[in-house]
């Protein structure tokens, strides 16, 4: 089915959808301050997906496409920081058990100026999206001072299929080679479905213990 694109559309523009459509559900069920930020952070990257789809002025669809994942990433980051803020203790890691972070920026940091050699006339909204999405990472790994290790684990591979999908997209912006395409969509809707998996089990969790729920904006 690789030479069917219309399989490519369908799965692309179904997958975000069906899982908005649970989130929303999940929300009217939990309406935890959370949520609405996983709902946001997916609908921007639905956008995403259709831009980036589309066959006419390429050029121009791409690079907005791209600009509206930095806006779905940027989300996921917001929501990142303020998952950490359900927790009656008071942590404040050292600069030394951040070496994860700073490792990571690091050597992210290298593989991203790889792959940006092969994004050409897409360079700069390419990195920018490098940028934002080496912190968004990087805020997910810094979630485990904060959260259980089921739901530290579960987003932090998500984050990671997300760095897989973005790398495989960057080095083929035109989707020229169907198999490294399709791979990309499985990393990226992956990625999608352990993120939000992580953050409902964080909910749950403190549904669950019946922690005060926490406004996001106070």
């Amino acid at each position: 089915m690789l030479d069917i694109k219309a399989f490519f559309f369908l799965f692309n523009l179904l997958t975000l959808p069906i899982l908005i459509f649970g989130l929303w559900l999940k929300f009217k069920k939990h309406p935890h301050p959370l949520m609405p930020l996983m709902i946001v952070a997916s609908v921007f990257s639905f956008s995403g997906d259709f831009l980036m789809l589309l066959d006419i002025e390429e050029s121009l669809f791409k690079t907005i496409g791209i600009c509206t994942f930095i806006v779905a990433q940027t989300c996921y980051g917001l929501l990142y920081i303020y998952s950490t803020q359900f927790t009656e203790i008071k942590i404040k890691p050292t600069l030394l058990k951040r070496w994860p972070e700073i490792l990571t920026y690091v050597l992210l940091g290298i593989y991203a100026a790889i792959v940006l050699k092969y994004t050409n006339e897409f360079f700069l909204p390419g990195l920018l999206y490098s940028f934002f999405g080496i912190s968004t990472f990087v805020l997910a790994i810094n979630r485990r001072f904060f959260v259980s290790r089921r739901s530290f684990v579960l987003v932090i591979f998500g984050a990671f299929m997300f760095i897989l999908s973005a790398s495989l997209t960057g080095f083929d912006l035109y989707a020229t080679n169907k198999i490294r395409y399709a791979v990309a969509i499985l990393f990226y809707s992956g990625g999608h479905y352990l993120c939000s998996y992580g953050i409902l089990t964080q909910i749950g969790e403190i549904i669950k213990k019946e922690i005060p729920v926490k406004s996001i904006f106070e």
